[in-house]
């Protein structure tokens, strides 16, 4: 497995899903992420725990106005064998989330296997 080249197709696979939550895209999410993929973290004071089409389904009823452009960076990625972690930052509706991706490579595609997530607080 040449590295370098499977950093690109993570970082490709980030972006899109990124793209696919602030552009309210359900076909980027579902490109992005396995179909049982799940979204962990606290939001809006409970613990959320949603499998793929949830996730996908709030994203849609939350984002009112697209973002064509959306802001985000990865902070690192890790690659062993078949198996992958992303730590990205990325700014959805206006606030700031850290998610921790955990990405699976299976049948030659990088896919989004879990999702956990921690909400910044408001300065």
């Amino acid at each position: 497995m040449d590295r370098s080249q499977e950093y690109g197709r993570i970082s490709e696979v980030v972006a899109k899903y990124v793209r696919g939550m602030c552009g309210a895209n359900a076909d980027l999410l579902r490109e992005a992420m396995h179909e049982k993929a799940c979204c962990i973290g606290h939001f809006d004071g409970g613990l959320e725990w949603d499998h793929r089409e949830a996730f996908i389904a709030g994203t849609l009823k939350a984002v009112e106005t697209p973002d064509p452009d959306p802001w985000f960076q990865i902070n690192s990625m890790t690659i062993i064998g078949d198996m992958a972690t992303v730590q990205v930052e990325d700014i959805w509706l206006g606030m700031h989330f850290d998610d921790t991706l955990t990405l699976l490579l299976h049948e030659g595609q990088w896919v989004i296997v879990s999702k956990l997530f921690y909400l910044r607080p408001a300065d």
